[in-house]
């Protein structure tokens, strides 16, 4: 069987807000490495370009994913992720877990598993411990600098990746909002709000304040407009624009459409971001 040749694309993203301008260079720096490691995997596939990518950036302490996320109310740290592949539209999410170093990884033993799609707390820490996904203390994820700024908004991390058979991948992160409610779950781990792929349209990744994509199903919207044809750095100009004005939402996309066009906005004052085409 043979297949049309496509060029590979990888974008990457760090979280849309407001940070300190001290924080904003090591932010684009972080994303910076998970770029080069999602590239360096994208010769075996779009799904695998955007896990490196992720993976990396869970280990970013400047970035609000796994080690350094942001703490809740009671001051502990609930990670969500997913992961999303856009030919059979499989999906593994993962919420509100604080025991597994990489809810990255968690995220695709659910997708790969195919009972569920979405697992959360203490059931889907026994499902990482049962498929042998590393957990840790959740001590491994604290830092001095969440504990100072226990008051800011949050954001998230994540990757979109079109690979040379155009294929469409989509992977993402996050320790959700500065003092949340405990058990409170943002866009991140719901297909069509957080995040979103399907190949022949394009694929999608916000990052913000995840209740006004929840409310929008922004990024299923996203691909949709991109899938009947509207250019990626159109939809992502207006996705940012819809997210403001109808819900009063803050936060950005990063898209890559179905002719392997890359594109981000954010409607904040800083979104560190990064992309490789070729």
């Amino acid at each position: 069987m043979t297949y049309p040749f496509w060029m590979p694309c990888l974008v990457v993203h760090g979280g849309a807000g407001e940070p300190p301008m001290t924080e904003r260079a090591e932010r684009q720096a972080a994303v910076e490495r998970g770029l080069e490691c999602g590239w360096r995997a994208m010769e075996r596939g779009a799904m695998e370009a955007v896990l490196a990518a992720v993976r990396q950036l869970e280990d970013e302490p400047s970035l609000n994913a796994a080690v350094g996320a942001c703490l809740n109310r009671d001051g502990e740290i609930e990670l969500d992720a997913a992961l999303m592949e856009g030919g059979e539209l499989n999906v593994g999410a993962v919420g509100a877990v604080k025991d597994v170093r990489h809810p990255v990884d968690l995220a695709r033993a659910v997708m790969e598993d195919g009972s569920h799609v979405l697992l959360t707390g203490e059931g889907a820490s026994r499902f990482a411990r049962q498929r042998g996904v590393e957990t840790c203390d959740p001590e491994v994820f604290m830092t001095d600098r969440q504990l100072r700024n226990w008051w800011e908004a949050g954001d998230t991390v994540g990757a979109v990746a079109f690979d040379d058979r155009g294929r469409t991948a989509v992977a993402v992160s996050t320790g959700g909002t500065y003092r949340k409610w405990p058990g409170r779950l943002g866009d991140s781990p719901l297909a069509g709000a957080g995040f979103y792929a399907e190949d022949g349209m394009g694929v999608a990744c916000g990052t913000g304040v995840g209740e006004g994509f929840m409310r929008l199903c922004l990024c299923h919207l996203a691909v949709m407009e991109m899938g009947h044809g509207m250019p990626a750095p159109e939809v992502a100009s207006k996705a940012v624009d819809h997210l403001a004005r109808r819900v009063g939402g803050s936060g950005g996309v990063i898209l890559i459409d179905a002719k392997g066009v890359p594109a981000a906005a954010c409607n904040t004052s800083f979104m560190s971001w990064a992309k490789r085409v070729g």
